[in-house]
């Protein structure tokens, strides 16, 4: 009797540490991993751009300037030009204003007391590695930053993408070869 239950003991922690075991690779079964910096086409105009992947970030953003809000028959709209240094030039774009975003202001951009800034979200069409997603991405100017886009955790789990912060632009590798 001692055996036996011995048996099913060891044959319970066996179970047990297979399935904790494999649970990381059943998880990662349909994601692909990227660099840090990967190109990233907005679908509606064939704008091609460097972004970042960025796992410490929640939300996506996109590099925009003369952001401007209206309303058009009772639903709102957000008009804004596509423009940082990266890009040879600025794009259009008029789209329909999904939410506004609270964003949690750096240390060092805290000029009056408030620890947050609101952004414009909108709901934007993007080819990544070949594939089209519908992402929700807030807009700010980031023309002071290396690259024009930001992808964060929300966009990367949508687009089944793993980071290796140790490579960048392995889209292009597989391109080029």
């Amino acid at each position: 009797m001692k055996s036996h239950k011995k048996n099913l003991q060891f044959s319970i922690v066996i179970l047990f540490t297979s399935a904790i075991i494999s649970f990381p690779l059943t998880s990662m079964a349909n994601k692909s991993v990227y660099g840090y910096l990967e190109p990233v086409t907005l679908a509606a105009k064939q704008v091609t751009l460097t972004a970042k992947l960025d796992t410490g970030a929640e939300t996506a953003s996109l590099s925009a300037r003369n952001i401007q809000l209206y309303e058009k028959e009772g639903q709102e709209y957000v008009k804004f030009i596509v423009a940082h240094p990266e890009l040879e030039q600025a794009h259009h774009y008029n789209l329909p204003l999904a939410r506004h975003a609270r964003i949690k202001k750096r240390a060092n951009d805290r000029i009056d007391k408030s620890s947050h800034n609101t952004r414009p979200v909108v709901e934007m069409k993007i080819h990544f590695d070949d594939k089209q997603h519908e992402i929700m991405v807030n807009l700010i100017d980031r023309s002071h930053f290396s690259t024009p886009m930001l992808l964060g955790r929300k966009a990367l789990e949508k687009m089944g993408a793993l980071v290796d912060s140790t490579q960048e632009n392995t889209l292009l590798e597989e391109t080029d070869s």
